[in-house]
């Protein structure tokens, strides 16, 4: 599933980057970027691969080859499209990431009660999981030019916030399927957990680092 759908992902991104490049308009170049991140995903699901990894893949692949590239000389979008395309997109996130929290609010009425023992579970395992993904990744890049710092990786750790992908993975799911509600609610206190406490604690975790002191940014030297 995992292989699949960045196959898919990589395919249709490149795809969309070699039509955007035939055409000067935005508009057209913008709804190339639409139809390779939904249709990868409808794609990837249809022959059974994971249709989020396939959109990321392809995100991926459209943002550094084509969106975010700077070098006007290899860049298949000219400046204004890319322009367009990056506000567009930035909406999008903007609608859905509300569209989200509205469903999600919707789905928890009536709220059953949360197991805390559960819930606690819960975050242990995302925050475990978070540092699997972090530190043993950098490991990997400690010898080159790209290491980064451990105080570094401490901030990577922590900032790992959970929002809208979470709950829209957790709506996703059948309403017959086993512990829907359970893990539906458990799933939104996961999030909750990690936008109130570990957003409201970031600041006082990079002043304990020592990346800034105050209102004053200390700067880490090449």
């Amino acid at each position: 599933m995992t292989g699949g759908g960045i196959l898919v992902g990589v395919t249709c991104g490149a795809a969309a980057v070699a039509l955007a490049g035939r055409t000067s308009d935005h508009l057209v170049q913008a709804t190339l970027t639409a139809v390779a991140a939904y249709g990868s995903f409808l794609l990837a699901e249809n022959l059974h691969f994971s249709g989020v990894l396939a959109t990321v893949a392809a995100g991926l692949l459209m943002g550094n080859l084509g969106v975010l590239r700077e070098d006007e000389n290899l860049n298949v979008f000219s400046a204004g499209a890319r322009s367009f395309v990056i506000d567009l997109w930035e909406f999008g996130a903007f609608i859905a990431n509300s569209l989200i929290f509205l469903l999600i609010g919707l789905s928890l009425v009536p709220l059953i009660r949360v197991d805390a023992r559960a819930l606690l579970v819960a975050i242990g395992l995302v925050l475990a999981g978070r540092a699997l993904s972090v530190y043993p990744v950098c490991l990997f890049f400690r010898p080159s030019t790209w290491a980064i710092p451990l105080r570094e990786q401490h901030v990577l750790w922590w900032g790992g916030l959970r929002g809208a992908l979470a709950l829209a993975l957790a709506l996703a799911l059948p309403p017959s399927f086993p512990l829907f509600n359970e893990i539906l609610a458990t799933a939104f206190g996961v999030v909750v957990f990690s936008v109130v406490a570990q957003g409201l604690t970031m600041p006082l975790l990079m002043r304990k680092l020592k990346f800034y002191d105050g209102n004053k940014v200390i700067r880490r030297q090449p």
